[in-house]
């Protein structure tokens, strides 16, 4: 029986919604009467571990039970099986023994007689043999003696040949295969031959059905059985002789091909659970009878092998569920024992929590529950007083924390003005206020020190009146002073708690005539040196506050820093004043020389076009030459004026964007034209690649021209061998243009640098290349008035490609400088 036969054998003895209808049915019962998800939690635990114990504890019973009970029925099956082939081996031996000694005489003639007498007697005394043949040592049946035929006397039938005669001359016993003669009765050929070689074969026919007393005899419980299957898997014996006379083959049973495996040495054990040749499933054991080959087999139906086995489950489960049943009892009897105390001590937490501090728990229990009421009583008790001193210390802490607050705010609103104006009076007169109304003073003051006079000059007052104040004004207050504190001269706050008892001069005299008593006075430094006081007074003597003294010595710190972001803006605005208009005066002074510069160098750049157009005759090579370069370098001279005004009117503003249509392939042919003679003359490829469907463009045509032209002359100038290409292209609204060198590259470091005012790549006293570096600044700026951008891709010794894109049609706002 397997775990699974097990499981479904208790599941039809107890049925769990039984169980469950059981439960539910207790918790019902008026026996108790206390809901909630604890008890439950209780019950529940309590019968699980019991349910489990139990459950397992029967489990494990039933499998050892069943483990045993099986081995002990394959126990006794093999052992009846084993009696059973011992008891056909020793017929089988018997009838082999009295067979023997037929073969004890000579073959001679005279003794044919008695050989006939002695087999007569041998058919009286061994019923299972129903037919003798004596052969002699030739091969020649001499004698046959029969029950169902008649007797024959040397028939002379050749029997050399058959298995029987040469099986025992070979083995001295031979048996044969079991047959049916007229197909009902078993029969089996039992051949023996003498000790020696003259003595012939003895042939027995003999009947199996004698084999059916053994098989009969063997009682297995009610409904067992035994039976003999010979080599070839017929049945040769069955308490029910109609099967055997049948000639049923039980060879594709599966028990008995496992036991045949398990003789030959395939199998390690032989199934003790199968189906018999009816169907049924049966406990099976068998025993191999040696010398014939033949099994006996040992069946007890399956039912009955495991009544008992099925009773004591049965009874296990009728225990377990009674048990069950306890143990819910016992489980809600136990739950209410410590959910009502739970639920005692949850209900008065609950009131304590609600502020309930005068309520106590009541748990008499005597136990660890009663000692959690008792701590919980203590706790509430405990809470109450510090609840009324809380409350005290809650009201002192609040009062604090809005006198915190205020000041807080104060100091916002005193960092907001010094950080959003650079009016340094009103930034003063913001840090007096709050100073006096935050510090519970009567009236304060600012001065500010002056360098040049070495005297404090009173900037800001609050609560002061004006008689006062002109006084004050009248007073000189300087370091020298012998009323002015030693505290503040060295930077340090100086705190009186009572004027009156300060030695006497005049700045007392007048304050105490106004009725203040009572100052505190914090020097406004910076970077080490004072440059003002923050002064405030009060009319009732004694000390001022900490919180008061720490409040004054961080306004300082704050007026400290207001005068000296009012001087920085002060000295910044006064400084872009200044620049502004050097600024200007540069550029008028460059946009001047760059028109007085153009004018003698336009007639002197002409003059040498008349003279080297023989205008004035012809001139000598010599002179020619030296012309020539006269001329070069004068269009040289003028490209880099060109350049200074460009920049001057961009600088200035003034460079503005002629908006018109254009073809940026009739530029790029342009630009072509105009620079392929440098390229043939340095020997390079020159060639342009632009995308046939180009639109019309709608911008400055002569800048555009102007930055393409700047660009490639720079490529070209810059490389020595292999060629220069220009790219163009339109999508999304936009023209990309690419200018291609195998130039010698431009470092990442450098192409961060080269697009600023006079910057190239090598900025060397050295470098072979000439120019202003001006070139690159003024397109960069062309092109972002054209609301475009331009950039650089390149690797040191492999060439540079520069990149500008700009919208297609530019518009007249963003034409602008």
């Amino acid at each position: 029986m397997s775990r699974r036969e097990l499981l479904s054998v208790w599941g039809s003895s107890v049925s769990p919604p039984l169980v469950a209808r059981r439960l539910f049915a207790t918790a019902k019962s008026p026996f108790l009467k206390t809901p909630g998800r604890l008890f439950a939690k209780y019950v529940a635990l309590f019968v699980a571990v019991v349910c489990i114990a139990l459950v397992t504890n029967g489990l494990l019973e039933i499998w050892f039970f069943y483990q045993e009970h099986k081995a002990s029925l394959v126990r006794i099956q093999r052992e009846q099986a084993e009696a059973a082939s011992g008891k056909i081996g020793q017929f089988v031996q018997e009838i082999g023994a009295q067979l023997g000694w037929t073969t004890q005489l000579p073959w001679i003639d005279n003794t044919l007689e008695q050989r006939r007498i002695d087999s007569m007697r041998l058919l009286r005394q061994v019923p299972a043999i129903t037919e003798l043949a004596q052969i002699d040592p030739s091969g020649i049946e001499r004698l046959r003696v029969s029950r169902l035929a008649t007797n024959v006397v040397d028939s002379h039938i050749d029997a050399s040949k058959d298995p029987k005669f040469v099986e025992a001359m070979a083995h001295k016993t031979y048996y044969g295969p079991v047959y049916f003669r007229s197909e009902s009765e078993p029969y089996m050929t039992l051949a023996l031959a003498g000790d020696r070689r003259d003595a012939g074969v003895s042939v027995a026919e003999v009947n199996l059905k004698f084999i059916w007393d053994v098989v009969s005899q063997i009682k297995v419980g009610e409904h067992g059985h035994a039976y003999v299957v010979d080599g070839l898997g017929r049945l040769i014996a069955h308490p029910d002789i109609n099967l055997v006379l049948r000639g049923i083959n039980v060879s594709n049973l599966a028990q008995v091909q496992a036991a045949r495996a398990a003789i030959a040495g395939t199998s390690a054990e032989p199934l003790q659970v199968a189906q018999n040749f009816q169907g049924d499933e049966v406990l099976t054991a068998y025993a191999e009878i040696p010398p014939l080959g033949w099994l006996v087999f040992v069946e007890l139906p399956h039912a009955e092998a495991y009544a008992l086995l099925y009773a004591t489950i049965e009874r296990t489960g009728l225990v377990l569920l009674a048990a069950l049943g306890l143990a819910v009892i016992a489980g809600m009897f136990l739950a209410r024992q410590m959910v009502v105390p739970i639920r005692a001590l949850q209900a008065g937490a609950a009131r304590i929590g609600h502020g309930e501090l005068g309520q106590r728990i009541s748990v008499k229990t005597g136990d660890e529950l009663e000692g959690l009421a008792d701590q919980f009583n203590e706790m509430a008790g405990r809470l109450q007083d510090s609840y009324t001193e809380l409350e005290k210390k809650v009201e002192t802490r609040t009062r604090e924390l809005a006198q915190s607050v205020s000041e807080l705010r104060a100091l916002g609103e005193v960092s907001q003005a010094v950080n959003s104006t650079l009016d340094l009076q009103n930034v003063l007169t913001t840090i007096v206020t709050k100073a006096v109304h935050l510090s519970g003073a009567d009236s304060g003051a600012i001065y500010i020190f002056d360098d040049l006079k070495q005297e404090f000059l009173l900037r800001a007052t609050h609560g002061m009146d004006q008689a006062m104040i002109a006084e004050l004004l009248k007073q000189r207050i300087g370091l020298d002073n012998s009323f002015v504190p030693i505290a503040i001269r060295q930077g340090e706050l100086i705190h009186i708690p009572d004027i009156r008892e300060e030695p006497p001069n005049p700045i007392n005299a007048i304050i105490l005539r106004a009725g203040y008593r009572a100052q505190l006075a914090a020097p406004l430094t910076q970077r080490g040196q004072i440059v003002g006081l923050l002064v405030v007074r009060r009319r009732d003597p004694g000390r001022f506050p900490k919180g008061t003294v720490d409040l004054i010595t961080t306004f300082a710190a704050q007026s400290g820093l207001a005068m000296q972001n009012a001087r920085l803006f002060s000295e910044i605005d006064e400084k872009s004043h200044q620049l502004e208009a050097e600024s200007k005066h540069k550029s008028q002074f460059l946009a001047n020389m760059s028109h007085e510069l153009r004018t003698p160098l336009n007639a002197i750049i002409g003059y040498t076009e008349l003279i080297l157009d023989n205008i004035y005759g012809e001139a000598p090579e010599r002179m020619r030459q030296v012309i020539e370069r006269v001329q070069t370098n004068g269009r040289h001279l003028l490209g880099l004026i060109n350049d200074v005004l460009d920049l001057t009117k961009i600088e200035a503003g003034q460079l503005t964007l002629s908006l018109a249509d254009y073809s940026l392939k009739e530029i790029v042919d342009g630009v072509m034209t105009a620079l392929e003679p440098l390229a043939v003359e340095k020997h390079l490829a020159f060639k342009s690649e632009l995308s046939a469907d180009l639109p019309v463009g709608h911008g400055d045509e002569r800048r555009i021209s102007q930055v393409l032209l700047n660009l490639v002359g720079n490529a070209i100038k810059f490389t020595d061998k292999g060629g220069v290409s220009i790219e163009a292209s339109a999508a999304n609204g936009s023209f990309t243009v690419a200018v291609r060198d195998s130039g010698p590259g431009i470092s990442q470091s450098d192409q961060a640098r080269i697009f600023g005012e006079f910057q190239q790549a090598d900025n060397s006293s050295t470098r072979r290349k000439g120019g202003t570096g001006l070139g690159l600044s003024i397109a960069k700026r062309i092109i972002e008035m054209h609301n475009g951008r331009i950039w650089v891709e390149s690797d040191v010794s492999k060439g540079s490609t520069f990149f500008f894109s700009l919208p297609v049609r530019v518009h007249q706002e963003e034409g602008r400088s």
